[in-house]
């Protein structure tokens, strides 16, 4: 695979990725890190990606730079080496690092199962690491990982006691107080020593092992002391061999782990990679990319990383650019003024293609890109005085480089094409080398001057023109991207804000070819003519707003009285119900009669106030729908046989749900009212349709559709897919096939979500791009299933 990643500043993106990461390992796996062309893989690779930024977002994830991990691993393949304590730290440090990658999304397996299935990847080291703490600890090996080395320290440490004690007594006898410098004890090659002053270090016994820098104290070892040092000696020797004799033993331990220790750095490596994408996605406001099945290149508000990190080192920011290619706009030609952004919409583009492909979120609002094989970019000054090529003849080689390997996956980027040299052959080889890459089927990009140029993208089937808007005010450029107009390079207006001299100027005016000048007058008028388009549509978007907003206030508005007026209906009626219930209860403590008779009566009386509310609702909420008449009434149900049940109650006209039987009698719930009815007065509802009058038969129809096709351009994606969603259910019932849904070709969005939504809708077979001469990208043409 060919990608130009020099000339689209790859490896700078690199290095910006590059910041996020604390490791040599994980630098080493960024190095690593190169476009691919494998659709599967990438996918899951920017999984993981979306998932870390998800993560990301509520906890950290740290990655600790281990120094001597990298010499250790290294060693480890030596055989017979041994390792110091602090290499057998660093493998300490690294186990308890990746033990913590290892567990950290396990019972987050099914919120983040790419993560939990990568830590799920790194070697259980459990059991050397637990070895390995019982051995070392606080930069030495412990005495009870080994009985010898217990007894020799124990041995050490009584013998250097006794020696520190007779020391002790000889500084302090005031026989040797005039041969002493100082009353202290210290250490010389290895032995204890005391400071005797030089002009008296022959009145004491003992071997002198140094001398201070001023040479006015020599440092002896009394001889009284002799066969203690030696013993302390032995002693050490010992112990360094016991501790030599660990170490080699841990070592082959860890040399038995060494696969699973690099692999496990390998893939710590590229966990920490993928928090640094996550992390540079964060900082960047980036998105995972979507990749389209065919050559669907769709960006909106695209930001290029490098430009967006310079200019905010500056306090300042980048001006975002749109950009939409398919299968029936392969070619795009970009014109504009010089310093307009032509090339930077380039670069932008490629290193998109770039970043997507090495599983790199991209700095957009929405990202859909093709998986390219090749993404070839001739951009810049490729003039080399070495190989004695000119401008012109580098940028031909690159392009007859670029036309014997491009294929119908490639994506191609010339920036000037056909420059530096003479205008008319530049402009005639431009575009033949652009039919070319049509003919091949590739996705190409070009920036050019040339009227000639413009001309043919704008009557060449599959090639378009775009421009860099000029702000015919300021005389400055905006960066923003304009698509299907041609632009005009602007160079005298731009001489004129530089200040050429006027007389100069208007020689150049005179000068300028007839029919160039009235191209550059089409072009201004054009422009004009969509700028007027747009401030246009502008003015209608405010007044939709304006009238959104207006009925939604309007709503809300006529909700809350709704609201109030309920409350207003309920709260009389509990007084109603309330009032009626103490009434009953006092006919029933006045009456003395039996409790059954007035409960009875107490129900009637709830019953009423039920039929009082339903009426009192009803004035509020006026039905649509006439009560039927008694003959369309539905034959009487079953008796009711259980709780639970909805029944309606016959002579009350309510219905409710069973709350208990006993002894023929029902209590039936009606929404906060309880009612004792008998059996005979309930019937069970039923989900059973309406039965006709004798003689009446019902036939069903197919609904017919007015016309096999709707319009959805200038509306918002969720009130497109609302309108959809029921032309489709109609031409489902009209059984019309095929539909076409038009909703034109701008920037791709609203036809991507209607893509996606068709994608899954229950009704849709099939559905594809209408041909060139139906309306082409514009209009999505579906057929619905049987």
């Amino acid at each position: 695979m060919d990608f130009s990643l020099d000339a689209l500043e790859y490896y700078r993106l690199k290095d910006l990725v590059g910041r996020y990461i604390s490791t040599e390992a994980g630098k080493f796996a960024l190095d690593d890190l190169a476009p691919i062309a494998d659709e599967q893989k990438l996918e899951s690779e920017h999984a993981i990606t979306a998932e870390a930024i998800s993560y990301l977002r509520e906890h950290r994830v740290p990655f600790q730079d281990i120094a001597l991990l990298g010499q250790v691993l290294e060693k480890l393949s030596v055989e017979g080496v041994m390792l110091e304590i602090p290499e057998i730290e660093a493998i300490q440090v690294f186990l308890a690092q990746v033990e913590g990658l290892r567990v950290r999304w396990k019972e987050d397996r099914e919120k983040f199962p790419k993560l939990a299935q990568t830590g799920q990847r790194l070697p259980d080291l459990r059991e050397l690491g637990k070895h390995l703490g019982r051995a070392i600890q606080n930069g030495e090996v412990d005495d009870k990982y080994s009985p010898e080395l217990a007894r020799i320290r124990r041995a050490l440490s009584a013998a250097r006691s006794r020696l520190t004690e007779k020391l002790e007594r000889i500084v302090r006898s005031p026989a040797y107080s005039p041969q002493l410098q100082e009353q202290i004890i210290t250490i010389r090659n290895g032995r204890f020593v005391i400071p005797i002053r030089t002009e008296q270090k022959r009145s004491v016994d003992g071997i002198i092992h140094g001398s201070s820098s001023s040479g006015a104290t020599v440092f002896m070892e009394p001889l009284a002391v002799l066969e203690m040092n030696n013993e302390l000696v032995r002693l050490q020797d010992e112990e360094r061999v016991e501790i030599a004799r660990i170490l080699a033993e841990l070592t082959v331990l860890i040399q038995a782990s060494t696969a699973q220790l690099q692999h496990a750095c390998s893939l710590s490596a590229y966990i920490e990679l993928v928090f640094a994408k996550a992390r540079f996605a964060r900082d960047f406001n980036c998105v995972i990319p979507a990749f389209s099945r065919g050559l669907l290149l769709s960006l909106i508000n695209a930001r290029h990383p490098l430009l967006e990190d310079n200019l905010r080192r500056e306090k300042g920011c980048v001006a975002p650019v749109s950009l939409d290619m398919d299968t029936n706009r392969r070619i795009l030609v970009i014109s504009g003024p010089n310093a307009g952004g032509k090339t930077v919409v380039l670069k932008t583009v490629g290193l998109f293609a770039l970043m997507a492909q090495s599983g790199i979120p991209v700095p957009a609002e929405e990202a859909t890109l093709p998986v390219c094989d090749r993404i070839l970019a001739d951009i810049g000054d490729q003039q080399s005085i070495t190989d004695h090529l000119s401008t012109f003849s580098a940028h031909v080689l690159a392009i007859k480089s670029m036309i014997e390997s491009a294929t119908v996956r490639s994506l191609v980027l010339l920036d000037e094409i056909g420059s530096s040299t003479e205008p008319g052959e530049g402009a005639a080889l431009a575009r033949a080398v652009l039919e070319k890459f049509r003919e091949i089927g590739a996705l190409a990009i070009a920036t050019t001057h040339y009227n000639r140029l413009k001309v043919y993208a704008e009557t060449t089937p599959g090639v378009a023109n775009a421009a860099m808007e000029f702000n015919e005010i300021t005389l400055e450029p905006t960066y923003r991207l304009i698509h299907g107009l041609a632009g005009a390079s602007s160079g005298l207006k731009i001489a004129e804000r530089l200040q050429l001299p006027r007389p100069v100027l208007e020689s150049a005016i005179g000068y300028l070819d007839t029919a160039d000048l009235e191209a550059a007058h089409y072009l201004e008028e054009l422009k004009q003519r969509v700028t007027d388009l747009e401030h246009e549509k502008f003015r209608l978007e405010k007044e939709r707003q304006d009238f959104e907003d207006w009925k939604r206030k309007e709503l809300d508005q006529l909700t809350e009285q709704h609201k109030q007026e309920i409350a207003r209906v309920e709260k009389k009626l509990e007084g109603i119900v309330r009032e009626m219930s103490e009434k009953a209860s006092r006919e029933l403590e006045s009456a003395g009669e039996s409790v059954k008779k007035y409960q009875k009566k107490l129900a009637n009386v709830k019953a009423e106030a039920a039929r009082e509310l339903s009426r009192e609702k009803e004035k509020i909420e006026p039905t649509s729908k006439l009560a039927p008449s008694p003959a369309a009434l539905p034959a009487r149900r079953p008796l009711p046989e259980g709780e639970g049940q909805r029944v309606r109650v016959v002579s009350l006209a309510v219905t409710g749900t069973i709350a208990s039987i006993k002894d023929g009698e029902a209590e039936v719930l009606v929404g906060n009212i309880k009612l004792r009815r008998p059996v005979d007065d309930l019937e069970v509802i039923e989900n059973v349709g309406p039965k006709l009058p004798q003689h009446v038969q019902l036939n069903i129809t197919p609904k017919q559709l007015e016309k096999a096709e709707i319009n959805v351009i200038g509306l918002k994606v969720d009130e497109a897919l609302d309108i959809a969603d029921k032309f489709l259910d109609d031409a489902f019932l009209a059984q019309a096939n095929p539909v076409r849904i038009v909703h034109g070709m701008g920037t791709g969005a609203l036809r991507q979500a209607i893509a996606d939504w068709l994608t899954k809708h229950p009704h849709v077979s099939r559905f594809e791009s209408a041909p060139h001469s139906e309306g082409g990208r514009g209009v999505t043409i579906v057929t619905l299933r049987d």
